[in-house]
């Protein structure tokens, strides 16, 4: 069902650095390969943000690789059916074995290895069933025949400051458009820009199509599916900020900073670049 896949992709993540803690997102994404192994999350990416692996240090001005970083993983007791969340936490010296980054700073995504990581975390529970729909590399953008253009409808899956559904433990979707051409890299970064009202906690949010029930085959014939079906376009990464100059009514000159309730969004085919050519993260850059 829809509501499964949307709202078991995504994940709360909560970081710590010198123990002060802030939140982000992430959402759940299952690599292909020519061989799987067997097991149960064999191949598994938890997808984020670079800048939610990193805290900036006032007093130098540098960032720094967090101490160390959680995320939950949504799961039902059968005996109860009380819904729970686990923990999944690494340490810096995990992250710094199991995440990855791409060489160009600027570009803001990250992956993180947690195929064992979960495993380990849910030998120490017992009947359990865990609920995790990962992004597939059928659901990238590039597998659609479906037209992707400036003003097309998009969602936004996340955790805005930390907000969630705290009964049953569900993210929070949020509507937009693309506000800039798709495909295109707006202002000269690898993604697009979206006119959605979002907060902070909201980075490293899936961003996708709006789900739909038509759709076109290879040959351009449009074709309608039992299920609703969506693609993922990118990675939020939070509102670019403009500055400007502004005058007060004593004449004074004001630097402002404003967003225009914009965001930007890493695209898609960044999550394989980072798998497949990423390198570790360094403990402050």
């Amino acid at each position: 069902m829809l509501d499964e896949q949307l709202l078991y992709v995504t994940t709360l993540i909560t970081a710590v650095w010198q123990g002060k803690g802030f939140s982000g997102t992430g959402f759940f994404f299952q690599q292909r390969e020519p061989a799987m192994n067997d097991k149960h999350f064999g191949n598994y990416w938890l997808v984020t943000n670079r800048h939610v692996l990193y805290s900036k240090n006032e007093s130098d001005g540098r960032r720094h690789l967090v101490d160390q970083l959680t995320f939950r993983v949504r799961a039902l007791e059968k005996t109860s059916k009380e819904l729970i969340w686990i923990e999944v936490t690494l340490s810096q010296a995990e992250l710094l074995q199991k995440a990855k980054v791409l060489s160009d700073q600027k570009i803001d995504v990250a992956v993180i290895d947690i195929c064992n990581k979960v495993e380990e975390e849910l030998i120490k529970y017992k009947n359990l069933q865990v609920n995790i729909s990962p992004i597939e590399e059928d659901n990238l953008a590039d597998k659609s025949n479906f037209p992707i253009e400036v003003s097309d409808d998009v969602i936004v899956i996340g955790y805005p400051q930390g907000f969630y559904d705290t009964v049953n433990l569900y993210p929070i979707v949020k509507s937009g458009i693309i506000a800039s051409k798709w495909g295109a890299e707006f202002r000269g970064n690898k993604g697009f820009a979206i006119d959605a009202k979002l907060f902070p906690g909201s980075s490293g949010s899936l961003v996708i199509t709006k789900p739909r029930m038509e759709d076109f085959d290879k040959k351009g014939n449009l074709i309608f599916k039992k299920n609703k079906v969506f693609y993922c376009l990118g990675i939020y990464s939070g509102d670019p900020i403009f500055e400007g100059i502004t005058t007060d009514d004593k004449g004074n000159q004001l630097l402002v900073k404003y967003s225009f309730d914009l965001g930007h969004v890493w695209y898609y085919h960044l999550i394989l670049e980072t798998i497949n050519t990423g390198i570790a993260p360094k403990s402050e850059i």
